[in-house]
């Protein structure tokens, strides 16, 4: 419920970005702001407690009327996050595809349907929307996004273009991991015809040639001795070998169990595939392991972002939204590396300590605007603030 009496100073960075006008950096400031740090993150929520607000209705018009390019967008937050050594990409990083489930009750909304969500282990109503997302060892963003519509093109297809967008854009990181859904001949072929690598889940039933047979890959996992592996601290049992697998030729196969002395903690085998036959075992491990970036990223926007606020049944509104909603993400990624914070924040891959910056700073601009505005009075300054209660 607090009021928000100025922009975030994160929000600086779209003052460069020529994709909006001097009006539309207005609303798209407001909106940022918003995003961050008001706990009603609609635009009738953010119109009342982002006191430099034009009005709802003028914040609807930017999102659903306004004349602004968000793929434009897209690349010059990306190339904002280039200018920072926190946040710079490079080939050492990776590049992860997964999707995510929104929860949504209208029925009106922009390809709204019945998805399953592995978070629930349930179906559920709402948008199921396919990311690509970029994490190295000193920072995490998203790279784009794809809205899944299940009579039109395939999960797989946005996939694929979404590695080409990645490509188009310049992003130079070798390799590309993604879960057992997205482990197709057609997307695997698709990552190597722009000379990358990848590394995935297989699924258990998946076929793999060994011995002359082929057979289930978790039945192959009965059949050999592991070998006991370090990994970052952690303890693995381990056995890797070249393999023929179904549908993706000669690649290298790991199977790894993860040991642990917690008899409540779930300890299941990982069948790991990829291409780079003559990787270590410790380094494809280490690697994968990386993937969780992009579940902090849908649990942190959905928690504190407002990844599922979205009320808006245009489709050009809610792509904008989710546009608006990585330029968030970003801009606090930025903004905290520009702090004296930022050596430390910039390396988590929560978001945690980016919102407790922020709204440190919104704290901070209310007592100050409290200070500036003092000779009003009390009912004066609630007078100003009364909307925010409404």
């Amino acid at each position: 419920m607090m009021p928000i009496t100025e922009f975030l100073s994160c929000t600086n960075l779209i003052d460069d970005f020529e994709c909006f006008s001097y009006q539309q950096k207005h609303h798209a400031k407001t909106y940022v702001t918003g995003l961050i740090a008001s706990g009603n993150k609609t635009v009738e929520g953010i119109s009342k407690r982002v006191l430099q607000s034009k009005s709802e209705r003028a914040l609807n018009k930017f999102l659903n009327q306004y004349d602004w390019d968000e793929d434009r967008l897209n690349r010059e937050r990306l190339t904002a996050l280039q200018q920072r050594n926190e946040t710079r990409w490079s080939q050492d990083g990776v590049v992860i595809i997964d999707d995510s489930v929104t929860h949504r009750t209208g029925d009106q909304l922009p390809n709204a349907g019945w998805f399953y969500d592995h978070a629930e282990n349930d179906t559920v109503w709402g948008q199921n929307l396919v990311f690509s997302q970029y994490a190295d060892e000193k920072t995490t963003y998203p790279l784009g996004f794809r809205l899944y519509e299940k009579e039109a093109e395939t999960k797989i297809d946005h996939a694929k273009a979404l590695v080409d967008e990645g490509h188009e854009v310049g992003v130079p990181a070798d390799t590309y991991l993604f879960d057992s859904w997205y482990c197709s001949q057609e997307l695997v072929k698709h990552v190597e015809s722009y000379d990358k690598d990848w590394i995935s889940v297989l699924k258990s039933n998946r076929h793999v040639e060994y011995g002359g047979e082929m057979i289930r890959v978790d039945a192959l996992g009965k059949r050999i001795d592991t070998t006991e592996r370090e990994v970052d601290g952690e303890t693995y049992n381990i056995w890797t070998k070249k393999l023929n697998v179904s549908k993706l030729g000669e690649k290298k196969v790991l199977i790894s169990e993860k040991v642990t002395d917690d008899e409540d903690e779930e300890n299941p085998v990982k069948y790991l595939v990829t291409n780079k036959i003559d990787a270590p075992t410790t380094q494809l491990i280490r690697t994968y392991s990386m993937r969780w970036r992009i579940e902090t990223f849908f649990r942190d926007s959905k928690q504190d972002l407002g990844f599922e606020d979205c009320e808006v049944e245009r489709d050009a509104g809610a792509n904008r939204h989710w546009h608006l909603l990585m330029l968030a993400y970003s801009a606090l990624r930025l903004g905290v590396a520009d702090s004296a914070l930022g050596t430390v924040l910039s390396q988590t891959t929560s978001l945690c300590n980016d919102l407790k910056h922020s709204l440190k700073e919104a704290v901070q601009n209310l007592l100050s605007w409290t200070l500036r505005n003092a000779d009003q009075g009390v009912d004066g300054l609630m007078d100003e603030l009364n909307g925010v209660f409404i």
